[in-house]
């Protein structure tokens, strides 16, 4: 004879958070208050299991739980009853020792496959172990041997929510059409759908929650503004009149409801719309930079709202003066219309009013970044890392400035801070390598590029800079070819590619091959001081000395102040 089954009420875990449904009980399944174990034999070893059994039990009543899986594990010695497995895997879970509670509530399922109490257990352990595929299978066997389990379905249903969304669905249906509509499923779906940017099946289980809670504004709300996502803009306007008849006052409700007029295209009606709102004295600033951001949405698909959508925040701005948002959006308006003056005066606002906002320093320093004005962008972005020392962005741009204006111990230095912030983060790395390389670090520099690409292999920008840098040294040139190669076949009309891998061939003596690149980089119109004494040099080791000549003294009038180059004409020869 055997230990009798344990009847419960409570599954082995309390709750996953975001996952679960909480005990059997929550939703609908019923059981006695308590767990009731009966010994079913008279037998020596049936009693002994039975003791060791009801002694583990009261050492997990009183929370002993390393006590009691000592005794239930002497009650195996005398009987493999599942519910002795079933009371050891709680234990464990209760522990945190997943896998060992996922083995024996394994066990427990073997001896008793058809005892549902003990495959929920199993479907719990393994949850609780995160081991959701292997949770899901056992819920599925669950809901095959008995499709009353409401909870089961539910847990079913969550657990794939995030991994397999629409099987997540396909159960949601089930359990719908199972047990009725109700409002943490159709909630769950309308979230589902919406991600999935199936706008008309959120909508469809937003309107049965409605018809579960008729009078719940902010879900009509919700309901409206999906609508509107899925083009159906009248449905969308319906239920906004519905809304806008219950709470005539609310300004919220009137813009969103201008707000779909918009999105329809229906721009004298909008305006009439938010005039009527803009207009009003007690319109708060909330609702006004809400009107804006309305037109701001809109315009990305009809450019035309720009110079609309410009004038409403230019008003907002003038009425609300220290409120950074509607400058935000004038410096976003002006980067979109490429008009640098209103994009420097409204985001150079927002960092005196919100110094806070990394966005505000980084788009009004890229202006200057733009314009090559390096000196700006610097006096720029050492404000803004004071303020936000710990911001890649500011750091790295920072940084870059830094270089162009050959400070490269204050470029080295802030780098570093942005690699430090972003480790993986490849034009970090390759812009630290190029300082480095500057400041004649060669084994930084090296080791720099050798990690860059590692995580990019076909980064064309590292490939070309660690060539050109291998090349200057004269140092593994065939490594140095092959990646230029690749840096050039990924942009063929680069002029500073063309240059790299043209002094690739001039360091490994192939003149002719070297020629025909660095007159191709000068080609492209972008040519600098270097690649024209480069052609020099080539011309010089072609015995054409006259051109040498020529060519160096163009890269002198294009910096007058190179010392080297000078000597080099005046001797004639390299």
């Amino acid at each position: 004879m055997r230990i009798a089954h344990l009847i419960w009420i409570l599954p082995v875990f309390a709750s996953l958070p975001g996952c679960w449904t909480g005990s059997q009980s929550d939703r609908g399944a019923s059981g006695p208050p308590s767990v009731v174990v009966a010994p079913t034999g008279e037998g020596e070893g049936e009693r002994k299991a039975m003791q060791h059994f009801v002694d583990g039990s009261v050492h997990e009543m009183k929370g002993d739980l390393e006590k009691a899986v000592l005794e239930y594990q002497d009650a195996l010695r005398y009987d493999q009853d599942p519910a002795i497995y079933f009371a050891i895997s709680k234990c464990y879970s209760r522990l945190s020792k997943h896998s060992r509670a996922i083995e024996a509530a394994r066990e427990a399922v073997n001896r008793a496959p058809d005892e549902l109490i003990y495959r929920r257990n199993l479907a719990d352990v393994y949850a609780l172990a995160f081991e959701f595929d292997a949770a899901a299978q056992q819920f599925e066997e669950l809901i095959k041997r008995d499709s009353s389990q409401v909870d089961a379905w539910y847990n079913l249903a969550r657990l794939n929510q995030g991994r397999r969304p629409l099987r997540a669905l396909e159960v949601y249906e089930q359990i719908i059409d199972r047990f009725g509509p109700e409002w943490d499923v159709l909630l769950q779906m309308a979230d589902l759908y919406s991600k999935m940017g199936k706008h008309d099946r959120a909508a469809w289980a937003l309107r049965q929650m409605v018809q579960l809670d008729p009078s719940n504004k902010e879900l009509k709300k919700t309901l409206a503004q999906t609508y509107a996502n899925a083009s159906a803009f009248d449905s969308a306007l319906a239920v906004y009149t519905e809304l806008r008849e219950l709470h005539p006052d609310d300004l919220e409700i009137q813009a969103e409801c201008a707000g779909v007029y918009l999105a329809r295209g229906d721009y004298p009606r909008a305006a009439r719309e938010f005039d009527a709102i803009l207009d009003g004295d007690s319109v708060s600033v909330e609702v006004k930079v809400r009107i804006g951001e309305l037109y701001f949405q809109q315009m990305g698909k009809d450019s035309t709202l720009a110079p609309v959508t410009r004038s409403i925040f230019e008003r907002v701005a003038k009425g609300h003066p220290d409120d950074w948002r509607p400058f935000w959006f004038l410096g976003a308006i002006g980067s979109i219309t490429r008009d640098d003056s209103l994009t420097v005066r409204s985001f150079r606002r927002v960092t005196e009013l919100a110094s806070w906002n990394p966005d505000a320093w980084v788009y009004l320093s890229s202006v200057f970044l733009g314009q090559n004005n390096f000196g700006e962008v610097v006096r720029i972005l050492e404000s803004a890392v004071k303020v936000l020392p710990d911001d890649f962005r500011v750091n790295f741009f920072l940084g870059i400035s830094y270089s162009r204006l050959n400070r490269n111990i204050e470029a080295a230095r802030v780098l570093e801070r942005a690699r430090e912030l972003n480790p993986k983060e490849v034009d970090a790395i390759a812009q630290l390598a190029l300082v480095y390389d500057a400041m004649k670090r060669y084994d930084d520099s090296d080791a720099l590029y050798e990690e860059a690409l590692r995580l990019d292999p076909a980064n064309h920008l590292v490939l070309n800079n660690y060539a050109y840098s291998l090349a200057e040294r004269n140092l593994r040139l065939e490594r140095a070819l092959e990646m230029s190669r690749k840096a050039v076949e990924a942009q063929p009309e680069n002029a500073s590619y063309l240059d790299t891998i043209g002094w690739i061939y001039f360091r490994l003596g192939r003149f002719t091959e070297a020629e025909t690149y660095v007159k191709q980089a000068i080609s492209k119109g972008e040519a600098n001081a270097v690649v024209y004494e480069h052609l020099g040099d080539i011309y010089f080791r072609l015995n054409q000395t006259d051109l040498a000549i020529e060519h160096w003294n163009m890269a002198l009038k294009l910096d007058e102040n190179n010392a080297a180059l000078r000597d080099k004409i005046a001797r004639g020869s390299l």
